[in-house]
Parts: structure tokens; sequence; C-alpha cells
């Protein structure tokens, strides 16, 4: 796996660069948890087949309520159709299915803190939040054609400050893609309609940051 994801890792880790270029009200940071898919072989077991997952991401913070972020993770995902055995359908071409796939994620979010949140606060000044956006995906594997589809990221989180500096949290985020061929198996109508498409895929983790914050000036963003 980490074979096959390398060359997506140099690209993430080629925009550091860019990022840090903005750093007042900005951070930086890792991410690291776990990745699986939901769609027409999995539709509903959470969890099903985790795979590590990491990536980087570079969050600029608004104000005590809002910040933008934007941030790339690499997966696999995979799934069998031997797993649901009360499933098997006996009419759908190429069953039993199996897939197993490289995915690259780019998502730009907004994210808005229940409680006021205020980076350089110092320790344990925290707020959960929510979060939602666009992305895009570039599944590739051997088992299915590359596929390249627009995403809605959504999910849940909290954050807290560890020092001045340092900062932590952990989210559950799902994407909800626009295509139905990420496990190589379509629409059982054999339409690309969206409204029935089923390829879903979800990330768990956490993630630490370091704050590139002008100490010595006040922000006026958190007055």
């Amino acid at each position: 796996m980490f074979k096959r994801l390398s060359k997506y890792i140099f690209i993430l880790f080629l925009l550091v660069p860019v990022l840090t270029s903005a750093q007042q009200n900005a951070d930086i940071g890792v991410f690291g948890g776990t990745a699986y898919y939901l769609g027409d072989i999995n539709p509903g077991r959470h969890f099903y087949r985790p795979s590590i997952s990491f990536g980087i991401l570079y969050r600029y913070n608004v104000n005590s309520r809002w910040a933008i972020r934007a941030n790339g993770y690499v997966a696999d995902l995979s799934g069998s159709d031997l797993d649901f055995p009360g499933r098997l359908n006996p009419d759908r071409p190429f069953s039993p299915r199996n897939f197993q796939t490289s995915l690259l994620d780019l998502a730009l979010q907004t994210e808005f803190n229940f409680l006021p949140y205020i980076p350089t606060a110092g320790k344990w000044q925290y707020s959960p939040y929510i979060t939602a956006g666009i992305a895009g995906s570039m599944v590739m594997g051997s088992d299915v054609d590359a596929v390249n589809t627009l995403t809605i990221p959504f999910g849940i989180g909290v954050k807290v400050n560890l020092t001045s500096r340092l900062s932590t949290g952990a989210e559950w985020g799902f994407r909800k893609t626009f295509s139905d061929t990420i496990d190589g198996i379509e629409n059982p109508s054999g339409t690309t309609s969206i409204i029935h498409n089923n390829d879903w895929y979800s990330f768990m983790g956490i993630f630490i940051t370091y704050k590139f914050f002008n100490f010595a000036a006040e922000c006026p963003a958190y007055k």
C-alpha cells in the first residue's frame, strides 16, 4: 500500500511551501487515522475493512467561530461481496465482486466552531466543530478503472490547544461522491443518476498542527 501511495504523498508535501507563505492567522499540520468504503457492496457497515490514512492540512482561522481549511489525504479502499453472503445477487454481472483501490482526496472546507475558539489562547482552549465543503478524489487500482470524481465532504470534530504553538484534534468525515464506479459496480438500472448513486468513503483520525500566528501583533479577527 505505501509503495502505491508514495507518489501521492510527494505531491502533497510539494504544497507545503505554498501553504506556509500566508502565515498570519494560519496553522499547518498532519493527519493520521483510518479510511473505509460504503457503497454497493457495503451499504451500511461503518469501519468495514479499515485502512491506514494520512495526509496534510492547512487551516486559515478567519475568527473565533469560522475557519477555512485545505487538506489532502491518501488511503486504500477495498470490499468484497463474500463479506456479505446474505446480499449476493446471482443476477448481478460479475458477482461475487471484490476490489481494492488507492485514493487521493483533495478538499476545501469551512469549519464552524460551536464554542469561541482562539488558537493563540494557550493550553486547553477547545471547541467541537462541524465542517463541510467541496472536494475531488482520484481513485486508482488494478481491480477498477481510474476514477476522478467530485465529492461533497462533511463531518464533525473537536480541536484543542496543547500550547500556544501546537494544537490537536479528532475528526470523523464523510465523502459523498458523484461516481458509482469506485467499487467497480454501476447502478443496477444501468443509469448514471446521482439520486441512485451509492459510493461513499469516510475518514476518521487525529491531527496535530503548528500555528504560524504573529504573536507580537494583536490580531483584529480575535478582538
